[in-house]
């Protein structure tokens, strides 16, 4: 369940993929029947009810499987379905092409499960295997995926779920009951080290395959997340995993995947270790066709190139041997893309606000390390970090100051704002007993120097950590940076060995504080309690929110769990932004809205296709060094207004 982030400015702690294909275009007028014409003058449909959500209904079922049984013939009654969303694609988009972007790091696996994962993993996750349900990036309600149909029992504890009998693993077999079973049994086996994921399937009985396409599993616990999280939950293939344990899949399976039912696959030989991923379009994939995926997963190829030198990445768009960037670096997005190329819109900029749900970053604590388990020296730590000054020197006012771990109606609006006050962080060290300097104005206790190192894995946040260093240095404190290698952050922060540590997390649209904050998972390796929290309150809560149906209820109870977290100091928080900043080579169609309602800066993996005519005309452009492109808008506030007009749609059962 836990995914560190690649970015330096924002995360939180990934849960569930939104939808397969993570694309949004919503229809308007809840379907119309209107046409539109791609870029080769093709028509198109825009009508949703032009593409079926189950095409070939069945025709792939073994013949000997009643349809009582959810085979041919099946009809649903009594079951749950969903045939009236809208699409998610854009039917206009084309298949074909590659995308090229970045990262900044070498992944340390592929795997989303076990230990060192990383925001890579889950977006691989998302293209290469499918859950059983998935949720409308628009709407949140429930769609299909692997399966067709679903049951929830009157007392909320017992889930059915029928399978397509036309779904189809990567290596052509098919979809069974039996895969769900086996992927509970590799979740829950100890060899993956993955307690977090235990903590949360633990929470139900071992599934059971009522028939080859009906699957049913119990809940030990009343949980409103336990359906959330099962059919959420990406199935791997039995066939496989019966040879496979979770030790077996920590060790063979870090850069080899499993087959997947997916519209993308990892070959072994598109990885070039330390180098570049490429990852490549399934022609046929069982599910291409379905309403669910029209429009989306488009590119042939996304290939992702290993650029350690932030400035030479940059640089390399620029240059035209990336097609995408994400403008993390203030700077880069305010001075340094004013260049001619973007003025003549060979390279576009858009700034997209969504309603991702920012989480989790800023600075961890180490609180099972001296001087770190004093919560005055975690406050006074706190109080000289002047982010405020960073904003504005080092990211020109894009930001705001981050004073909760959750978003929206989870955030509590009086968690402390800790300005920076360097007096009030001398007096908090003083009352730790950090009162006398030595002969180099260090402070001292008990003959030892109050040093700290500090962890970071992009050399772009040397700027911020070096002025915040020089204040601690005023002080009397010693703040040691190390820059190291991605994969060396993981690995360290899995293993607790660090002090402080930079860090950020994906969000989660429906919040688990449980894998975060629970006591249990504070002396646990592997674990996204990684500041050491231990607290009766949360732990209550935690119990009390788990059975909490009413939405706003749980909101109340998150907002008091963010409200302890806080006030306990185990993190400096950093600064937030309702946006993504993307700038790309003028050869994309896009959806209107650029980017889902609740997505970030991948959404173009999945949505995003190649337009012939507008690869052809930068492809003259870069010829002719007077020829001008449209030059789009900057800002796109497409789900601000949408809101407006819709109103908010946050619910799950």
């Amino acid at each position: 369940m836990r995914a560190l982030f690649y970015s330096a400015i924002l995360g939180g702690v990934l849960g569930l993929s939104v939808a397969c294909g993570g694309g949004a275009r919503p229809e308007r007028d809840g379907g119309t029947t209107s046409t539109a014409a791609r870029s080769d003058g093709t028509p198109v449909s825009m009508d949703k009810n032009a593409y079926p959500v189950f095409p070939d209904a069945d025709t792939g079922a073994d013949p000997s499987v009643p349809a009582e049984q959810g085979g041919r013939g099946f009809t649903g009654e009594g079951w749950e379905t969903s045939s009236d969303f809208d699409l998610i694609g854009d039917p206009r988009a084309l298949k074909g092409g590659r995308i090229r972007q970045h990262s900044e790091d070498f992944p340390t696996t592929l795997r989303s499960r076990g230990p060192n994962t990383t925001e890579f993993g889950q977006l691989v996750e998302g293209l290469v295997y499918e859950s059983l349900l998935t949720l409308h990036p628009t709407t949140l309600a429930w769609m299909p995926s692997l399966a067709t149909h679903w049951q929830i029992s009157p007392d909320r504890r017992t889930y059915r779920y029928r399978i397509n009998p036309n779904a189809r693993w990567s290596d052509g077999q098919p979809v069974v009951a039996d895969d769900v079973v086996a992927t509970y049994n590799l979740m829950m086996d100890k060899g993956l080290q993955d307690p977090s994921a235990q903590l949360v399937y633990e929470k139900f009985d071992r599934p059971v395959a009522e028939s080859k396409y009906v699957v049913r599993v119990g809940s030990k616990v009343l949980n409103w997340r336990n359906f959330l999280y099962f059919s959420g939950m990406a199935i791997f293939p039995a066939h496989v995993l019966k040879t496979v344990d979770g030790a077996a899949y920590i060790k063979d399976y870090n850069y080899k995947m499993l087959p997947g039912t997916g519209p993308y696959e990892v070959r072994e030989g598109d990885i070039d270790r330390g180098n570049n991923i490429t990852i490549r379009r399934r022609t046929g994939s069982w599910a291409e066709t379905h309403r669910r995926n029209v429009g989306a997963n488009n590119f042939d190829e996304i290939q992702q190139v290993v650029i350690r030198d932030p400035n030479l990445a940059f640089e390399t768009f620029k240059r035209g041997d990336l097609d995408y960037y994400y403008v993390n670096v203030s700077r880069e997005w305010v001075e340094e893309l004013n260049v001619d190329r973007v003025q003549r819109g060979l390279i576009q900029k858009r700034k997209v606000f969504t309603d991702y749900p920012l989480s989790l970053s800023g600075i961890a604590m180490n609180t099972r390390r001296q001087p770190l388990d004093d919560i005055r020296v975690r406050r006074a730590l706190t109080h000289l970090y002047n982010r405020d000054l960073l904003i504005q020197k080092l990211f020109f006012n894009e930001y705001t100051p981050k004073h909760s771990f959750f978003f929206g109606a989870y955030a509590h609006p009086d968690n402390p704002r800790n300005p920076y006050d360097p007096q009030l962080g001398v007096s908090l060290l003083a009352e730790a007993g950090w009162k006398t300097r030595d002969s180099q104005g260090r402070l001292v206790k008990d003959g030892r120097p109050l040093t700290v190192e500090l962890l970071y894995g992009q050399k772009g946040f040397e700027p911020a950590f070096t002025i915040y260093q020089e204040d601690l240095r005023k002080v009397g404190i010693t703040l040691n940076l190390r820059l190291v290698t991605f994969e060396t952050m993981i690995r360290l922060l899995d293993e607790r060995r660090y002090d402080l540590v930079s860090i950020g997390y994906t969000g989660l649209l429906f919040p688990n504080p449980e894998t975060s904050f629970h006591s249990s998972l504070a002396d646990q390796d592997n674990t996204n309690n990684i500041t050491g929290i231990k607290n009766g309150r949360i732990d209550e809560l935690l119990k009390a929110y788990d059975v909490e149906f009413d939405q706003r209820k749980r909101e109340a109870i998150v907002r008091e769990i963010d409200g302890i977290v806080a006030n306990l100091h185990h993190f400096i928080l950093g600064w937030d932004a309702p946006f993504w900043r993307l700038a790309y080579w003028n050869k994309f169609g896009t959806p209107e809205s650029y980017l889902t309602r609740y997505g970030n800066y991948r959404d173009p993996l999945s949505v995003w296709w190649i337009d012939p005519l507008k690869a052809q005309q930068l492809a003259q452009a870069m010829r002719d060094g007077s020829a001008k492109l449209a030059v789009g808008p900057t800002d796109v506030h497409y789900w601000e207004q949408w809101a407006k007009q819709n109103g908010p749609t946050v619910a799950t059962r």
